[in-house]
């Protein structure tokens, strides 16, 4: 069973995922700018203090998340986190009221985010000091952060996570059927990227047309703790237009 973290307000809730490496407290700044909407956010499989599983594919992911969640909420999750509010919303749309996807990893990347994702891959299985790989990766996913001590707890957090669900996890980023799960979203979604992505906006919209597109600037990958006044911005605007907390 997952660790869940909730903090107590309106409904609906917000479903606030984390990415790789990461736990709970990286979804902090999405639930801080929404201060009266109830907040449930889990430590992914073998991520924070939940426990390992051995199978950390996008699905079996979801399949974990979903069992934690509210029955009805709405799903905001940031990379790899993204990736399983997709999943969410394409299995389960019953149980997602909207999704809003911060930066997402891996949906159809353009041609030049694989020699990071090789580089990576290959980094994770030949290093011989794992936590100073994952502070350097988690300092160079930031312009300007706002906050010191969330990212250096961000850093300690990603520096202490487990080699091996690191690996498997970065596996499944990339070998998960994104366009197929992408398409078939019903569900109000935003997608919410930063100038330097992976993700050509143009081509998710391509696959998809129902959905809304955001770009923030002057952020690295890790938008939530860089621009969170620019991203709750449009959120609000989103939830606004699909009457998504109108009584609040």
């Amino acid at each position: 069973m997952l660790n869940v973290v909730t903090r107590a307000g309106k409904e609906p809730a917000l479903a606030l995922v984390h990415g790789w490496t990461c736990d709970h407290r990286a979804m902090q700044p999405v639930a801080e700018a929404f201060p009266a909407q109830k907040a449930v956010m889990p430590d992914l499989p073998g991520h924070g203090t939940s426990p390992k599983t051995g199978d950390y594919t996008i699905t079996a992911q979801t399949d974990a998340v979903l069992a934690a969640m509210p029955e009805r909420a709405i799903w905001v999750g940031h990379s790899m986190g993204a990736q399983i509010v997709v999943e969410a919303a394409a299995s389960a749309p019953e149980r997602v009221m909207a999704a809003v996807l911060l930066d997402p990893a891996a949906i159809q990347p353009m041609e030049a985010a694989f020699a990071g994702r090789d580089r990576m891959k290959t980094d994770l299985a030949t290093t011989d000091d794992f936590p100073a790989l994952m502070r350097r990766f988690s300092g160079g996913m930031m312009v300007a952060p706002t906050d010191a001590a969330a990212v250096r707890a961000l850093a300690d957090t990603q520096a202490a996570s487990d080699p091996d669900v690191a690996r498997a996890g970065w596996d499944a980023i990339w070998s998960w059927d994104g366009p197929a799960a992408f398409a078939a979203l019903s569900v109000p979604t935003l997608v919410i990227t930063v100038e330097r992505t992976m993700n050509r906006l143009s081509d998710l919209s391509k696959l998809n047309r129902r959905i809304a597109t955001a770009q923030v600037t002057g952020s690295g990958h890790m938008l939530q703790f860089e621009v969170m006044d620019q991203v709750a911005a449009m959120m609000r605007r989103f939830f606004d237009l699909n009457g998504l907390l109108s009584a609040r």
